[in-house]
């Protein structure tokens, strides 16, 4: 495990990145619309919530002590209600999972629930006498937490939603924020997994490394400085085409500043290197 990812793992309880424009959230409170797309019915869920808070004078910072705590939570949602027909139970589950990190609700709504209640990095316990408001009266120790779904792919095999997570602590140095993808395979009706495209990962691993360590050289950087011991794979990854390209999070593989990073592999080098399934196989051969 690297240097850098034992930092990550450190500060992602409590700190987000306030700004990434790409993902910026203009939400508005209970706001929803359901439309079509290429046999997926999908429904557009905004939220955008402030919570005056008590926390634990444990957690508290001596910059906040007068102006107070809020809670800001925001959401922009595409949800996928059902396909052909169909509700894509696993495809929701997935969401849910990566999203708001629920693994126990079984709907939506009660992972909704769930999050504008719940500041990132604080239990549900740590937060207490919660007043509804809004950012006018909302106190000066925002403690945000922002979730972006968007549909980033649909055609007639494959559904890939992208899901950008930012969040907050008011006395933390700076926030963090994660990308990540969720892929739907229309034809078998399953979500593609890690476990479903390769067979072999030791072979992937290395195949990730050689090629980062390809593209820092084409830009005069070194590998061997981000002291990393061993490659990670990441749990984040979409198809391209007949590539895989796998997302790295900050302080993954490289520093907080370089942000979120990318490897991609060609269905050729996979194939060569005999890290692939039948399955991916005949999935990747299909869209090449």
């Amino acid at each position: 495990m690297s240097i850098l990812y034992i930092k990550a793992m450190y500060r992602i309880k409590s700190y987000t990145l306030l700004g990434f424009a790409a993902f910026s959230l203009l939400v508005f409170i209970g706001c929803s619309s359901q439309k079509s797309v290429n046999g997926l019915s999908i429904e557009h869920i905004n939220i955008d919530k402030y919570y005056n808070v008590d926390i634990p004078d444990s957690l508290k910072s001596p910059l906040f002590e007068e102006e107070g705590y809020s809670l800001h939570n925001t959401a922009k949602i595409v949800w996928p209600t059902s396909i052909d027909g169909t509700t894509p139970t696993d495809l929701q589950k997935e969401i849910l999972r990566i999203a708001f990190n629920d693994t126990i609700s079984e709907n939506l709504d009660q992972s909704i629930k769930n999050f504008e209640k719940t500041g990132y990095g604080l239990e549900a316990e740590q937060l207490s006498n919660f007043v509804e408001t809004d950012s006018t009266h909302a106190n000066i120790g925002e403690i945000l937490q922002s979730i972006s779904v968007k549909l980033e792919q649909a055609d007639n095999k494959l559904y890939t939603f992208g899901i950008f997570i930012q969040n907050n602590f008011p006395s933390a140095a700076h926030g963090i924020y994660s990308y990540w993808h969720a892929t739907y395979d229309r034809l078998e009706k399953k979500v593609v997994t890690l476990e479903s495209l390769f067979s072999d990962k030791d072979k992937l691993r290395l195949l990730l490394e050689n090629q980062r360590k390809k593209d820092l050289k084409k830009t005069g950087r070194s590998y061997d400085e981000y002291m990393i011991e061993e490659f990670p794979i990441s749990e984040s990854f979409c198809i391209e085409g007949s590539n895989i390209s796998f997302t790295y999070q900050p302080y993954e593989i490289a520093s907080y500043a370089e942000g979120i990073q990318t490897v991609s592999l060609s269905f050729y080098e996979m194939n060569e290197a005999g890290v692939l399934t039948q399955y991916a196989k005949k999935l990747l051969a299909d869209i090449f």
